[in-house]
């Protein structure tokens, strides 16, 4: 195995248009179970509005299933995952920035009052608004006047862009949903478990084994699958399971290399092992997967 990181540096790089203006929208709509987004990371704010559907979310320790209207809050560092629901839709608005944008890395008073907690991890975002919740109206109707700004680009936007996230994340103060972290042992547990997700989506080709996990998250066997499962939902094994079946499909929709070489390259030792776990996955063959995939391009 390759030597591990040892400073968490796979997280989940946002391709901004512009690096001095860091933003993004955009509509994501779920067809045929995809896409399923793994547990990852990203130093950004993440904010989703549900327009249609469900899927299985989850945000740091928080597990829910979407309804249309949620906003739903990912804080930078924020561990998060989405999930669909099989054969049902899902359709999200997703505005993510970062926190410079507002001034975070500024010395002044707003900064750090507000923007420093919230992008170093000492407050986070509660995960989901709802249309019965304090404050759900006037936080929708900023965050719609944003999506259109955006998508509008009219002169100056800019400017107009600045302030009407300065009045989001004062929405969010002002209605509770910053809240204090939870406690030292807690953010400790979650940046480790950060760091362990950073090693898995590097090595996910490599032999992983959980006692080489472990002893990188300085735990015991038995401890660290039990802190794995609190804050991902799922067993550690099953996670690098995950991880190399999305990375498979990605061969298996780009590339003309064989179902055997695709399953040896994302880490799978035994061919008929792949071909079930696939299986399982997706409900279909890797070959079968390939000619879907092939038949949406034509």
């Amino acid at each position: 195995m390759k030597d591990f990181l040892t400073d968490a540096q796979f997280k989940h790089d946002i391709a901004f248009a512009n690096r001095l203006l860091p933003y993004k929208l955009y509509q994501t709509q779920v067809k045929d179970g995809q896409p399923d987004i793994l547990l990852h990371w990203h130093p950004e704010v993440e904010i989703q509005f549900i327009r249609e559907g469900s899927a299985r979310y989850h945000v740091n320790n928080a597990y829910f299933d979407s309804q249309p209207g949620d906003i739903i809050l990912m804080s930078p560092h924020a561990i998060h995952s989405i999930h669909p629901h099989a054969s049902t839709p899902h359709v999200t608005d997703t505005l993510q920035f970062h926190l410079d944008m507002l001034g975070y890395s500024h010395t002044d008073q707003t900064s750090l009052y507000y923007l420093t907690p919230l992008q170093q991890a000492q407050v986070t975002f509660l995960p989901r608004i709802q249309p019965q919740d304090p404050g759900y109206q006037a936080i929708k109707t900023c965050l719609f006047n944003i999506f259109d700004g955006i998508r509008k680009e009219d002169r100056h936007f800019e400017l107009r862009l600045q302030g009407q996230l300065f009045e989001l994340i004062y929405l969010l103060f002002y209605h509770r949903y910053v809240v204090k972290k939870d406690n030292d042992d807690m953010y400790r547990k979650s940046e480790k478990i950060r760091d362990i997700i950073d090693i898995i989506h590097q090595h996910y080709q490599d032999k992983l084994t959980i006692d080489q996990l472990a002893q990188q998250m300085g735990y015991s066997k038995a401890h660290f699958m039990t802190v794995f499962k609190q804050f991902t939902g799922v067993s550690c094994i099953e996670f690098i399971i995950q991880v190399r079946l999305q990375k498979s499909t990605e061969l298996l929709s780009n590339t003309l290399l064989s179902v055997l070489e695709i399953a040896n390259q994302v880490g799978f030792t035994n061919l008929s092992n792949f071909n079930r776990q696939f299986k399982r996955y997706y409900h279909l063959s890797p070959s079968a997967y390939r000619n879907l995939q092939k038949a949406k391009k034509d």
